[in-house]
């Protein structure tokens, strides 16, 4: 469930934690006072794998001379995922 900053312009701001087919917030639940959703940066878009860190992925595995695509051999094809 994702986290959602808002700012209540009588006592501050705060976080509460929403489904995101909820309406927003109105009111703060301290104060009763009006309030209005920020726009935040998140935690950005974390892909698994390999990638630049150097774990290896699939394609890098049919680059190198190792067996790929579950074969038990070798093959010419081009590598996997192309």
């Amino acid at each position: 469930m994702p986290t959602y900053e808002y700012a209540c312009e009588t006592c501050g701001g705060f976080e509460v934690q929403q489904s995101m087919t909820e309406p927003a917030l109105t009111r703060c639940p301290t104060c009763g006072g009006p309030v209005r959703r920020l726009i935040s940066g998140g935690t950005g878009f974390i892909m698994g794998g390999g990638g630049s860190g150097g774990g290896g992925t699939r394609r890098d595995a049919c680059d190198r001379e190792t067996p790929c695509c579950g074969r038990a051999t070798r093959c010419d094809k081009p590598p996997c995922g192309s």
